[in-house]
């Protein structure tokens, strides 16, 4: 699908740079997407997704604003923008309404307890169920979870499971305020694949720490040593106001290039996505600081861009990539597509 071009102030295209990186104990070189450049093994077959969530995918707290975390970079304060349904008839009746309403699929999410899962989750499986019988789709964050739980939501049949994998546990001591480990994270994603889930969908955040890159990089090569996910999603730290991150630098197109680039070279089959939360508005820092997350995430080989500007469209369109645009959430797994089309 074509759109009109979205005029810059002369920017040139970045199509055709070259870098090193070097973090930490990684050092990989990562060429820069030329026009027309395909990445080897990847989705990128000439087509740049571009994914627009609402209304038709909308997000649900299973546990309103609750949570016993009060994380450093969030605070609760995104739990308040998901519509709430507290209790397992709620969420049957609501996500009954959105089916009417149009709605394909939903996010299911929620606070987590002292020891990151997410509260309550065990209570609502019967009526997540309810929710997969209705036809719609559902992405459902899960928390950390054992085996016997990660067993629990496979029978409800939850399409895909998220979760937050960190690489640095000194990042999930003062952000989260846990005692977890890497390793705990990583279990969760097992346990997960051992129990059938049909699609996982790590999410990595860039710049959790504060806004630097720190453990970025290990989270990544943990994954690619142990599973396969069907996605990897990406969360660029937003300074949000009230939390105690709110005056922090965000990363930049550079950290989000550097990150996006080693996952390309560790998961070249696997659908890369740039998610919605990221700084899109002044928090973003320089003027053009929106465009230069997206650009690098471009240049670094991603798939798709959630809620993409005007302006990164445009950019992909001069190096000869397609837009397609798909009513979903980004970790929609490709062969669900035509699910959306054929409706």
């Amino acid at each position: 699908m074509r759109i009109n071009k979205f005029q810059r102030n002369s920017k040139p295209s970045m199509a055709s740079r070259n870098c090193a990186y070097g973090r930490g104990n990684v050092n990989f070189q990562a060429k820069f997407t030329t026009p027309g450049h395909v990445w080897p093994g990847s989705l990128r077959d000439g087509v740049l997704r571009a994914y627009y969530v609402w209304p038709d995918f909308p997000s649900i707290s299973i546990t309103g604003e609750a949570c016993a975390l009060d994380c450093a970079h969030c605070g609760g304060h995104y739990l308040k923008l998901m519509e709430p349904a507290t209790e397992p008839e709620a969420l049957v009746k609501l996500c009954e309404e959105k089916k009417k309403a149009g709605a394909k699929g939903v996010l299911l999410s929620g606070g987590c307890d002292a020891r990151g899962g997410i509260l309550n989750l065990k209570e609502f499986l019967p009526a997540i169920r309810k929710v997969h019988e209705m036809g719609l789709m559902i992405k459902l964050h899960t928390g950390l979870v054992d085996s016997d739980l990660a067993g629990q939501i496979a029978a409800s049949g939850a399409d895909i499971a998220s979760q937050e994998m960190v690489g640095d546990p000194k990042t999930i001591k003062k952000v989260f305020g846990i005692d977890a480990k890497p390793r705990n994270f990583l279990s969760t994603f097992e346990n997960l694949r051992d129990a059938g889930i049909p699609h996982i969908a790590p999410h990595i955040v860039i710049g959790l720490d504060e806004g630097k890159v720190v453990g970025e990089f290990m989270a990544l090569e943990m994954l690619a040593g142990s599973i396969s996910p069907s996605t990897i999603a990406f969360v660029v730290l937003r300074p949000t106001k009230g939390t105690p991150m709110e005056g922090v630098r965000p990363p930049g197109g550079d950290d989000v290039r550097s990150v996006v680039s080693k996952a390309r070279l560790l998961f070249p089959d696997t659908k890369l996505v740039l998610l919605a939360l990221r700084p899109r508005g002044p928090e973003a820092g320089e003027p053009d600081g929106r465009f230069e997350i997206e650009l690098g995430a471009l240049d670094g080989g991603i798939d798709g861009i959630e809620h993409p500007s005007s302006a990164i469209l445009a950019e992909a369109e001069e190096r000869g990539l397609a837009v397609r645009k798909i009513g979903a959430y980004g970790v929609l797994p490709v062969e669900y597509e035509s699910r959306l089309f054929s409706e």
